[in-house]
């Protein structure tokens, strides 16, 4: 499953010069199934992710009067098929899934030297709450390519996600000021 986990409560967390290999790479959440949760000050340096599904990821569940807010920091590189998630539609089963119109609030992310590759075209998933929204979301030098995909560029989706990026190929046109 996950190469690490981090869950509700968790702060002031260092992860630095791990190795993950096949699972779902570095995960924080899911947050928000019983109320309010809080991840504060992750930060993750010079990790190698290779062969995973997905490479760093925040994932809420969709629920009603809920806030919070999670911080991260991320560097390092990567051979993976979805390098950059933020989740905030997460629904373990897939089926049955409500869409609740608040969540969890993400805040102060910050995608920092990061170089690697993917099998997929969306290297970047930013799916936010359609209300609550994520903000202050940053990319500075994030270099992603699509290694598996013929004839099609990697691409970033962006949905009320806002922040800014810098040096960051492929661009987040979707993220708004």
């Amino acid at each position: 499953d996950d190469c690490i986990a981090i869950s509700s409560g968790s702060s002031h967390i260092n992860i630095t010069g791990i190795a993950c290999r096949p699972g779902h790479g570095i995960s924080i959440g899911a947050l928000g199934a019983h109320g309010e949760d809080t991840v504060e000050e992750v930060h993750v340096r010079n990790c190698t992710l290779k062969g995973t599904m997905t490479g760093v990821r925040i994932k809420t569940w969709q629920a009603l009067d809920m806030h919070g807010a999670s911080h991260s920091r991320k560097s390092g590189s990567f051979e993976l098929i979805a390098p950059i998630i933020i989740d905030q539609y997460y629904c373990p089963s897939r089926v049955n899934c409500k869409n609740e119109t608040s969540g969890i609030r993400i805040s102060d992310v910050s995608y920092r030297s990061i170089i690697g590759t993917s099998t997929t075209d969306k290297v970047i998933n930013l799916s936010c709450d359609q209300n609550v929204g994520c903000t202050d979301i940053q990319f500075n030098y994030v270099y992603i390519t699509s290694t598996d995909v013929p004839g099609k560029k990697a691409y970033a989706f962006s949905f009320n996600a806002h922040g800014n990026y810098t040096h960051t190929s492929p661009v987040v046109k979707g993220l708004q000021a």
